[in-house]
């Protein structure tokens, strides 16, 4: 399995994402975030071959949809205030997803979840 990140450098999905490399067999996981020298800090502390860093930028929407397509579940650990970046294409991309940062326009697509 495989899961996209995003806010991955954050404390939050950070901590998520060690959860996941000790109760696990996912093969790879992307923090994915906007700050690449954080995100890579990261890596280095979760220090597993099965975790990468990708600059990922929420607000270029088409690129980050086509980027949710390649994985098996995001994880959104971006702040609540970029849910309207983050939930519409986790939605539209078709994959599970996760909301690490609390609940804001995720109503808005309870009935399509």
């Amino acid at each position: 399995m495989k899961a996209l990140c995003l806010g991955g450098a954050g404390k939050i999905c950070r901590e998520s994402v060690y959860d996941i490399l000790q109760c696990s067999d996912y093969n790879k996981i992307t923090v994915a975030d906007v700050s690449e020298g954080t995100g890579l800090e990261v890596v280095a502390w979760l220090d597993d071959h099965r975790v990468y860093f990708m600059k990922v930028d929420v607000y270029d929407r088409e690129k980050t949809l086509n980027l949710m397509k390649q994985y098996d579940i995001v994880l959104d650990g971006t702040t609540i205030s970029m849910n309207d970046h983050t939930i519409a294409p986790i939605f539209e991309s078709g994959v599970h997803g996760i909301n690490l940062n609390g609940c804001s326009l995720e109503w808005d697509f309870d009935k399509e979840f």
